[in-house]
């Protein structure tokens, strides 16, 4: 499965690296985040990561603007979701705050839609009845500058599709 259309929840440290990275690759991506201050933040960080780009991977004008062309920010949860292939989930390390998310989550997203969350300290398998369809669910979890060190965990729960981690390229 090809993962197109991909939703950012959360543009903080690494979400919006998540986002920045998918649409350097040609994703089509969409941040959503709880307030226009909050897409201010994501999008001053996404200007410092591609610096990141252009110095580490010794990325062009041209592909710096590309991905820019790729990125899109709404704070409405439902835009965010329209269509969506692919949402990373990349909430505060707060449980209450995932669940209120995956409950919503699992009112608005398309029935195909595939959810992670990238929480690096809490288990999937914690969430996973909140998403509405945990057989399409698991942890995703990037490494910080992932531009750089191109690292991610695909961690399944007990609940995950057996064939769903292999779609994760």
């Amino acid at each position: 499965m090809s993962y197109q259309k991909v939703t950012i929840v959360g543009g903080g440290t690494l979400g919006s690296q998540i986002a920045y990275v998918s649409a350097f690759h040609g994703k089509d991506v969409t941040v959503w985040g709880r307030s226009d201050s909050s897409l201010e933040k994501a999008q001053a960080r996404v200007a410092r990561w591609e610096d990141g780009v252009r110095r580490d991977l010794q990325a062009t004008d041209e592909q710096i603007a590309a991905a820019r062309e790729h990125l899109t920010y709404v704070t409405d949860l439902g835009e965010a979701l329209a269509g969506a292939d692919l949402v990373i989930e990349a909430l505060p390390e707060a449980p209450a705050t995932k669940t209120e998310f995956y409950e919503k989550f699992a009112k608005l997203a398309d029935p195909q839609t595939v959810v992670a969350t990238n929480s690096s300290t809490l288990l999937p398998s914690a969430f996973a009845e909140a998403t509405g369809r945990p057989e399409k669910f698991l942890a995703y979890h990037f490494a910080n500058e992932i531009w750089k060190n191109n690292t991610a965990e695909i961690m399944p729960h007990p609940g995950t599709a057996p064939e769903l981690p292999a779609t994760f390229e």
